[in-house]
């Protein structure tokens, strides 16, 4: 292997780079939590909600994360010899991660993990991953236009409308992409290489690399049953989630019934598009009352919306936590092992 070429000396050093990415957290949590605080109140003074609301909804949850976590097993489980225990416990703890670290770096947390517990590449996984992202972000979209048929035609109806139409042509450009790098492997690599490659030749060949390991975690989409069995898994999941909003809401004494609660989670769902802190601080708040104001009077988002979206928030939190939190204690990982992010040695039998 040829030596790496020194890094361009125009690069930003990784601490800056980390700064930067802080300095821009802490603006949109600024304005986020300033939004907010305009449709509801983040912590409200009087906390009621029916006694059997917290039980009920924590019960979803817990069946909402394993859905979350099992469904990845039918992508992996083609790529090589995985365990779905490991799957599991990986599944959970790297959605702690995904909470915990800003603008979503926990994602690349996952795939590092499972490569170590199984041996298969983790390039390999961050296809599966990839995956995972596009379709539950055409689920979304499509959720969000199901909803909006039958929500009042209100004036952030419109501005949400177009978001969401541009959130799905991402996603569907995506899903090509994916397309292409599973039926097509080396063309994407060889247009990187011979087009990017002329003007930035390092980064034409870091992506070209990780496209190529792209490819090879898509190898399960020709086998169409992995993929059915993860798009029931995917539906089973986002069906428990709405029914768990739907009935946190009756608890909080709002009148949303599963529709309402469906464009509730699209609307939340698209606001966390947007890169941000750690544990969506401000932008989740803001996602629900978005949806929320499709429907109810402002008012009422005021005092029920703001008990609702604070439980809403802190339940889910409370969960991954504590399952994501079990989950490294039974992998018996650190914080430190977690982050880092390096593929692991090769072993003695080789992938």
């Amino acid at each position: 292997m040829t030596a790496s070429p020194a890094p361009a000396p125009t690069a930003a050093p990784a601490p800056a780079r980390a700064w930067l990415r802080v300095g821009l957290s802490l603006v949109i949590t600024g304005l986020a939590l300033w939004l907010v605080q305009r449709q509801l109140d983040p912590v409200p003074d009087e906390l009621e909600i029916a006694a059997w609301g917290l039980p009920a909804y924590l019960a979803t949850l817990l069946l909402y994360a394993f859905l979350r976590s099992a469904r990845w097993w039918f992508l992996v489980r083609p790529l090589g010899q995985v365990r779905f225990g490991d799957v599991m416990l990986v599944g959970l703890a790297g959605a702690l991660w995904i909470v915990a670290l800003p603008w979503r770096l926990g994602e690349l947390v996952r795939p590092a993990l499972l490569a170590r517990r199984s041996g298969i590449p983790a390039s390999q996984l961050l296809g599966t991953v990839a995956i995972e992202r596009v379709v539950d972000g055409l689920c979304v979209c499509a959720a969000f236009f199901v909803a909006a048929a039958g929500a009042p035609d209100v004036p952030a109806l419109t501005g949400l409308y177009a978001a969401c139409t541009g959130a799905f042509a991402l996603f569907a450009t995506a899903l090509a992409v994916l397309v292409v790098l599973a039926r097509w492997p080396a063309a994407l690599e060889l247009l990187l290489r011979r087009g990017l490659g002329r003007i930035a030749a390092r980064p034409a060949a870091v992506l070209a690399d990780v496209a190529r390991g792209l490819a090879d975690g898509l190898r399960a989409l020709p086998s169409l049953r992995p993929l059915l069995l993860f798009l029931i898994g995917t539906l089973a999941y986002w069906a428990t989630n709405v029914f768990g909003m739907a009935l946190l809401a009756r608890a909080c004494g709002l009148d949303l019934g599963l529709l309402e609660a469906l464009a509730v989670l699209a609307v939340l769902n698209l606001t966390l598009l947007v890169p941000g802190p750690p544990a969506h601080v401000g932008t989740f708040q803001l996602g629900v009352a978005a949806g929320l104001g499709l429907f109810l009077p402002p008012d009422v988002v005021r005092a029920g919306g703001s008990t609702y979206a604070f439980f809403l928030y802190t339940c889910q939190l409370a969960m991954i936590a504590a399952l994501g939190i079990a989950a490294s204690l039974r992998l018996r990982l650190g914080w430190r092992a977690a982050l880092d992010l390096r593929p692991p040695a090769a072993g003695p039998a080789g992938v």
